[in-house]
């Protein structure tokens, strides 16, 4: 009777396991991400802001695909910060475009260290 208590246990503990690996968010992988937009950063860096925003479009929209695959609070901040990039170099303010850029980066590398 007690290892029948014991196994059911046990079988009951693997269970929780399992659901609670289930309900976890995906590990996702920024290295995509972070590269196109490290990319949109040197090229800004050269003062060529058509292909700043070429760029960095391109990056917003790989990370608009990522984020529509598996949701995190913090692509959806870097989709944010993406997004005034492309809005400020539009504007005529090619550093602050690029400041937006790497606050972006920023907020993917956090995602990565923590685990989101």
């Amino acid at each position: 009777m007690k290892i029948r208590h014991f196994l059911m246990a046990l079988l009951l503990s693997f269970g929780s396991l399992a659901a609670h690996a289930a309900g976890s968010p995906l590990n996702e992988s920024f290295t995509n991400l972070l590269a196109l937009s490290n990319t949109a950063v040197e090229v800004g860096k050269t003062g060529d802001t058509k292909a700043f925003i070429e760029s960095a479009t391109v990056a917003w929209e790989a990370m608009k695909v990522q984020n529509e695959k598996g949701s995190s609070i913090r692509l959806q901040r870097a989709n944010a910060k993406l997004k005034a990039a492309i809005k400020a170099a539009k504007a005529g303010n090619l550093q602050e475009g690029i400041a937006e850029v790497e606050q972006g980066i920023e907020e993917m590398k956090l995602a990565k260290v923590n685990g989101q």
